[in-house]
């Protein structure tokens, strides 16, 4: 006998990816991007990219660094 464990209508399947970030730590952005913090400070300086102050925190907006990156997914 087979028994399903059943889950309510509507819930999330826990192999659901999630979204993708909307803003990245410097540190994360230098990562997965391969730049210096450095050059993406003179990138911001220069207005391609967009940095949100929140808290004590420098984050990046992740819209403006695909942009930069020209990556359009």
């Amino acid at each position: 006998m087979h028994i399903r464990a059943s889950q309510p209508e509507g819930a999330a399947s826990a192999l659901t990816t999630a979204p993708p970030p909307i803003t990245y730590n410097l540190n994360d952005a230098a990562r997965v991007t391969g730049l210096s913090r450095s050059t993406l400070y003179r990138h911001a300086a220069a207005g391609r990219l967009r940095l949100i102050k929140c808290g004590g925190r420098t984050l990046v907006d992740a819209a403006s660094l695909r942009a930069l990156l020209g990556v359009t997914a």
